[in-house]
């Protein structure tokens, strides 16, 4: 990441700190593109080891909600090396969960079968707003399930597909979902981990839009030596703090009567 980079997506923290700690940070950002220079190169073909199958995989592979968002895209699952993986994101949360160490326990980790977004509902009566918020940045809309016999109407966040997810393009694959998952699993010294791999059949595909939170995807395309996810782990990353979000959607409703003639 260059001075600019890091000072725009750092900005809101440099502000909070005086001059001299502002520097330090400065510096040691400077240091860590030294290193960065002097990482060893790492071979970025032969990610996949051998393919996943199960009851676990069988039972996403079936879900409406998976269907729906891969009906067209070519994809497998697989057991991958993660030291390998293309970073996109220009920062991980180490979790606080422990990465477990038995394949099916591993599988269940980083490919879950629950995909509800959490979050928090208040509302204003009588006709709202409802204000829906979340502390996940994939709380972006809603969906409504209508029931007519009992004429109940549920309002939730929209599924997140929360598998571990990798982009297969031009030869090398990138981390699009589970940087925090798959950065402790290479901190805990796992080898292989269990992935959902996705075909890219653009450019634009790989791309996960993080604005300065993320790499620029054309460019790190075309680094002999892009940044990996086990950067993280090595002397190239460096702390900082970051303000915790909250994301969320305002509904509004409008109430009007009708009368049916029967």
């Amino acid at each position: 990441m260059d001075d600019g980079h890091f000072r725009a997506f750092s900005g809101e923290f440099l502000s909070t700190l005086k001059k001299d700690e502002q520097e330090s940070l400065l510096k040691k950002a400077e240091g860590s593109r030294a290193i960065t220079g002097g990482l060893p190169d790492i071979p970025l073909q032969d990610v996949i080891t051998r393919p996943l199958v199960g009851a676990q995989i069988e039972s996403i592979k079936s879900n409406k909600v998976f269907q729906n968002t891969f009906r067209v895209r070519p994809f497998q699952f697989a057991w991958i090396r993660p030291e390998r993986i293309v970073a996109l994101q220009v920062h991980v949360k180490p979790r606080a969960d422990p990465v477990p160490q038995s394949e099916d326990e591993l599988i269940q980790f980083m490919l879950p079968l629950t995909w509800d977004v959490p979050a928090e509902v208040n509302f204003i009566p009588p006709v709202g707003p409802i204000y829906m918020v979340s502390s996940s940045p994939h709380m972006t809309g809603f969906e409504a399930n209508f029931e007519a016999k009992s004429g109940k109407v549920t309002i939730q966040p929209p599924k997140h597909i929360n598998l571990l997810q990798v982009m297969h393009f031009n030869g090398r694959y990138y981390l699009r979902n589970g940087y925090h998952r798959l950065f402790d699993a290479i901190s805990g010294g796992i080898q292989e981990v269990p992935a959902l791999v996705v075909e890219a059949l653009q450019p634009q595909d790989v791309d996960i839009g993080g604005g300065f939170g993320s790499f620029n995807p054309g460019y790190t395309m075309g680094q002999k030596r892009p940044p990996l996810v086990a950067d993280f782990t090595t002397d190239a990353a460096i702390p900082i703090k970051m303000r915790e979000r909250r994301y969320g959607i305002a509904i509004n409703l409008q109430v009007s009567p009708v009368n049916i003639g029967i």
